[in-house]
């Protein structure tokens, strides 16, 4: 069987494109000089399990190596019922997660602070283990969200600095 006309056409657009996107100086987010120095970033943080849960994430979405840039956070966490059943008990949570944070360079000078918050929503039921395996998988998940958008921040901080778009 050989491949139909629209078919063929469809490969041949989807390649010039991406080849095009060379030519017009596309670059990833996550590529470049100062992104590839990241594995490895030194994290300053509280001893709390949510501040834990953060930097092992950001380990896992940057990987290991020496880095120039040093991280600080300072997050606060806590868990809220949405309301109350009609008999009076809460089953429907949000647990938050708001992270300060500061990133430096070797020399101290910062080049990226502000602050980042992530809610998950659980549901819990009549049972405490339910309760606390609930809430502790939506720290884990809050605290995954939490690093995923300061590797996404930082990975814009270091790309306009590259290009040198960023003020001193």
């Amino acid at each position: 069987m050989t491949p139909s006309f629209p078919c063929l056409a469809a490969v041949f657009v989807l390649t010039l494109s991406t080849s095009n996107l060379s030519a017009c100086s596309f670059r990833p987010l996550y590529g470049g000089e100062a992104f590839t120095q990241l594995p490895g970033l030194k994290i300053t943080r509280d001893q709390t399990r949510v501040d834990y849960l953060i930097e092992n994430a950001l380990q896992d979405f940057l990987g290991a190596g020496r880095s120039p840039y040093h991280l600080y956070l300072d997050s606060k966490s806590r868990s809220r019922s949405l309301g109350l059943s009609e008999k009076g008990i809460a089953r429907q949570y949000v647990f938050e997660i708001r992270t300060q944070y500061r990133l430096e360079n070797t020399q101290g000078d910062i080049l990226l602070q502000g602050d980042v918050f992530e809610e998950t929503l659980y549901d819990s039921g009549p049972d405490p283990y339910i309760q606390i395996s609930g809430e502790s998988a939506a720290e884990t998940q809050t605290a995954e969200a939490v690093a995923e958008r300061l590797v996404r921040k930082i990975a814009v901080t270091l790309r306009k600095s590259e290009a040198g778009l960023l003020q001193p």
